[in-house]
């Protein structure tokens, strides 16, 4: 309390105490609470990144496959997608360049060509950062043919399933394609992607019409489907 004399008199006014800080404990316990709330929400966030990294590698495969289509339609050339199953990448090819039989040889070959036109051009051809939707050249197809796109962190190419000559044929391994030509047709196909939550999503291409479209599949159909957990 404190005594205040004025002109009209003596009154006591109340002083107000000075405001306390935190205590050691309470900064404890609230350190504590945003552990645990770190440790609820890291599987959350992880799980979120993992199926967005998905999406984004079939994303890939989706436009690479629509652009081949649009280039075997544009070019009135058949056009392909090639799949290194193993390595986890795909490329674009044409028929001009492509072997069967040796479908890696001819990927260097295109991508040489990639390149050596590039040069003549003054442009820089970075695979990585290479969008086969956005690209702009001269060709349209000239700055990506050969260039290989990696499937994303922890995504495997599982398997393709694709129609050739009236058989239909899975690969799990090797190398695999799926073709389009001039009339936007191509091969019923499927293309399997996995992460590492066993997610699995499937790009399909429809014969009659080349169209690719992507779906997640429901556990119970991946369960049928028999793919082995890929583990962390």
């Amino acid at each position: 309390m404190k005594q205040i004399t004025g002109r009209r008199g003596v009154f006591i006014s109340p002083i107000s105490q000075p405001q306390s800080g935190f205590t050691i404990t309470e900064l404890l316990l609230v350190l504590v609470l945003i552990g645990i709330l770190s440790a609820i929400s890291m599987p959350t966030l992880k799980g979120f990144a993992t199926t967005r990294r998905l999406k984004a590698s079939a994303s890939t495969i989706r436009n690479l496959l629509t652009f081949a289509r649009d280039m075997a339609i544009t070019d009135r050339t058949p056009h392909l997608v090639v799949f290194d199953i193993d390595n986890g990448r795909c490329w674009l090819a044409s028929s001009e360049t492509f072997n069967p039989s040796t479908p890696l040889a001819s990927a260097l070959t295109a991508r040489n060509s990639t390149v050596g036109a590039a040069t003549q051009n003054n442009t820089n051809v970075n695979p990585q950062t290479t969008n086969p939707v956005q690209q702009e050249t001269s060709g349209r197809a000239s700055g990506i043919l050969g260039v290989p796109y990696s499937m994303e962190q922890g995504i495997t190419l599982v398997a393709l399933v694709a129609n050739h000559n009236g058989r239909t044929l899975q690969s799990d391994s090797g190398v695999a394609y799926i073709s389009f030509s001039p009339n936007a047709t191509s091969e019923e196909a499927l293309v399997y992607l996995q992460n590492t939550r066993n997610q699995v999503m499937s790009i399909s291409v429809e014969a009659a019409s080349g169209r690719v479209t992507v779906q997640q599949l429901a556990s119970e159909e991946v369960e049928i489907l028999g793919f082995e957990s890929v583990q962390n």
